[in-house]
């Protein structure tokens, strides 16, 4: 791979533009907007994609389930006895009762419908049909739960739908964040708000920095870095990157080489004395955004409630052995950036609902985390 010419004692790596983005133009509105759109789209993505459906730590404990929405479909999340994690659809095989309610939780050895007290296995198994009287070829072993597939990731939780997708896989860029500590961060921040835009709106924002100058001037540094990002698969992988590196392994590392490469790993075992600075920004499609850092990690992840609304979750962990004024920042600046964020995007929205085609074309380096978006997008339905 080429480089450009030499802005310091080490050079910056080019990244190539994605092939198609120079002809690339914005959305029309109604795929923001439209109903009619996003009940197309949301079987398609979300009915069919790997989606992220939280992290494992909010999961239930062992004998335990607890249920929740992913897609716009109820999923019974259960940890049995063995401490083994399962999904299954929140769905009675007989007559299509809840087995619980969203966000409740409950523990025992076996889990009742509450409509006509079919009783389950913790491994989805149906136990008991009491009142059944004796349908022809009614056996118990065929009306087991529906199960979900399932899978987690550095902290996260995937599910599936679609029973004959190809398994989860974050491929390398992914991988990069391997030797960051996550699992051992504390959590400092949680949130949950159901925001007023389509989950489209929020996921391309969070997939470029062309608009940071202008949106978080307290946090700018495009004087000194800039912002390359380069995707593979389901991950979109952006860094901040030294323009002038000053000749440190820091430096070096995130001027010369690609996350993933040897030596990137590097990274993770770095000082972190305030907000932001050796970042990584990983967009995994289609709801996940996540923020990296040596010492703090934020995991932010979407569910789709109808065309202009987007229930936003966020919990931001800190590595606790990290100053408490250092952590106070990063919490202040994480606080401050969203609420910029969702300003932004609500704004935008209203532009959208107004039905409004913006006719726009996308930045060729600034925004090929939109373009990462739309490719994704464009993939599954004919937009």
């Amino acid at each position: 791979m080429a480089v450009p010419r030499n802005l310091g004692p080490v050079a910056l790596r080019e990244i190539p533009d994605p092939c198609g983005i120079r002809q690339a133009k914005t959305l029309p509105a109604s795929a923001y907007s439209s109903a009619e759109f996003y009940e197309r789209e949301r079987p398609s993505i979300f009915h069919h994609d790997w989606v992220c459906a939280g992290v494992v730590d909010e999961m239930p404990a062992t004998g335990s389930w607890t249920a929740r929405v992913v897609g716009g479909l109820p999923v019974l999340f259960v940890r049995d006895k063995s401490g083994e994690l399962r999904a299954f659809l929140n769905v009675c095989r007989h007559r299509a009762s809840p087995l619980c309610e969203e966000g409740e939780a409950h523990a025992g050895s076996l889990i009742r419908c509450p409509y006509h007290s079919w009783l389950y296995q913790l491994d989805g198994s149906l136990a008991r049909a009491s009142g059944v009287g004796s349908p022809d070829d009614f056996d118990l072993a065929d009306y087991s739960l529906k199960p979900v597939r399932l899978a987690v990731w550095r902290r996260t939780l995937f599910v599936c739908l679609d029973e004959h997708a190809p398994a989860f896989d974050v491929g390398a860029l992914g991988a990069a964040i391997d030797a960051y500590p996550i699992e051992s961060m504390e959590l400092a921040l949680s949130d949950t708000n159901d925001r007023p835009f389509n989950w489209k709106v929020l996921l391309e924002n969070y997939s470029e920095n062309y608009h940071t100058p202008f949106v978080h001037p307290e946090i700018d540094t495009s004087s000194n870095e800039d912002y390359p990002m380069i995707s593979d698969g389901v991950v979109l992988y952006a860094w901040d990157r030294p323009l002038r590196p000053s000749g440190s392994r820091v430096d070096e590392i995130r001027a010369t080489m690609l996350p993933g490469e040897p030596g990137w790993e590097e990274l993770a075992s770095i000082k972190m004395d305030g907000p932001y600075g050796i970042g990584g920004y990983l967009t995994v499609w289609p709801n996940l955004m996540m923020n990296v850092f040596p010492g703090a990690c934020l995991a932010m992840w979407m569910e789709p409630i109808d065309a202009t609304t987007t229930r936003v979750q966020r919990r931001l962990y800190v590595r606790p052995e990290i100053d408490a004024t250092v952590q106070e920042s990063i919490i202040d600046a994480h606080r401050r950036v969203h609420d910029q964020d969702v300003d932004i995007c609500t704004r935008v929205q209203r532009s959208h609902s107004a039905g409004i085609d913006a006719d726009g074309v996308l930045a060729t380096v600034e925004e090929r985390g939109v373009y990462f978006v739309h490719e994704h997008l464009r993939s599954r339905l004919d937009v």
